[in-house]
């Protein structure tokens, strides 16, 4: 079976894609499963010995000099499963014409799997645009790049409204997009499905009669103890609850990775101590199947959870208002401070233990 996972970016389709293909993998498929991530940046096919056979593998030194119809081409000259996403603002700055654009989509609808990723918050999604916009990274795979990303943003950010609203509009846009062109099979929605992503792989349409294993039948953790252990590794925002919240971005550039584990609450520390092992040796496990060019990278780590974007954005007040007027305009559903605060404790409970809740009932919110 044949994935493509529609995104904006942002809306957790790389996440799926490296887990997708994970579960794919261990699963009765008749033939292998490679990612490609993107389709429309650089594809390459290469005989690879793992396989014995001709396989595609990304090559972003590419670029957009590939057509649509050879990206068509090259997918269709290999046996082998592809997962992978289609990402709606590399079409309009590829700028291929409207019949090779129609003629891709008619394809992909033909022989492929079609996930549309959305978010609930789309107030969210914006902001994350707007931090990204800082960083120039979208997705960090290693503990020490989200280290060095979050560096970046220690002195905080205003996020520009124009920007903010640009980054809206391209959301409102992949809506419209995905709706207009695709059939689209199942719909990933970051909020209901990030944190329990088993259970959605699982209930795909056609995982249905294949053997399914959990999270933990294939790493030794289940899917929630081996994403906490995935962010807590590096979570600069934990670490610094030792001291006032108000230091907290003067305090990232001080921090290394053995840093953060001996300043994370003793609980936490101690859910590290108890997990860490197996969470390395499966996190190996998935660097084995990159070097193999099963995977295009590892599986990504949660940056920010949205009270830590809170104390990073200077405007966060600002730009629920400029969000609230966009949305009346566009159709969107308004959104209020106090639901964030009570949104943003919520997801707290999902990452942390009540003992570290109570440190940071007291220090942040």
């Amino acid at each position: 079976m044949n994935v493509v996972i529609l995104t904006p970016d942002g809306v957790g389709s790389s996440l799926l894609q490296r887990v997708l293909t994970v579960h794919m993998n261990s699963s009765n498929f008749d033939r292998s499963i490679i990612n490609l991530h993107e389709l429309t940046n650089g594809l390459q096919k290469y005989f690879s010995p793992i396989f014995n056979d001709f396989v595609l593998g990304k090559d972003f030194g590419i670029g957009y000099s590939q057509s649509l119809p050879e990206i068509i081409s090259l997918l269709q000259s290999v046996d082998h499963y592809k997962t992978s996403r289609l990402a709606y603002y590399h079409l309009t700055r590829r700028q291929d014409s409207i019949d090779d654009q129609k003629k891709f989509y008619d394809f992909l609808n033909d022989n492929f799997f079609i996930i549309a990723a959305q978010r609930k918050n789309v107030f969210e999604y914006g902001l994350n645009w707007g931090l990204k916009s800082t960083t120039n990274v979208a997705n960090t795979y290693t503990h020490a790049q989200k280290l060095e990303q979050l560096y970046k943003l220690k002195d905080g950010v205003t996020i520009p409204p124009q920007t903010f609203i640009k980054h809206l509009n391209n959301y409102k846009n992949y809506i419209q997009w995905a709706g207009l062109y695709f059939n689209v099979n199942s719909f990933f929605i970051y909020e209901d499905h990030a944190l329990d992503i088993d259970t959605y792989i699982h209930n795909l349409d056609f995982f249905q009669k294949k053997m399914k294993k959990s999270w933990a039948d294939l790493t030794g953790l289940d899917w929630q103890k081996w994403n906490r252990c995935h962010k807590l590794t590096s979570d600069a925002f934990l670490a610094n609850l030792k001291t006032p919240m108000i230091e907290y971005r003067q305090n990232i550039n001080s921090l290394t990775l053995d840093a953060v584990y001996k300043h994370l609450p003793l609980t936490e520390q101690q859910f590290l101590s108890e997990n860490l092992p197996v969470y390395t040796r499966s996190i190996n496990a998935v660097e084995e199947m990159v070097a193999n060019g099963i995977l295009v990278t590892n599986i990504p780590i949660k940056m920010q959870t949205l009270i830590e974007k809170k104390l990073i954005t200077k405007n966060f007040v600002d730009l629920v208002y400029v969000y609230n007027d966009w949305a009346e305009k566009n159709g969107f559903d308004l959104i209020e401070y106090d639901f964030l605060i009570s949104q943003s404790n919520s997801e707290l409970e999902k990452w942390y233990s009540n003992d570290t809740l109570k440190q940071l009932s007291l220090t942040t919110l």
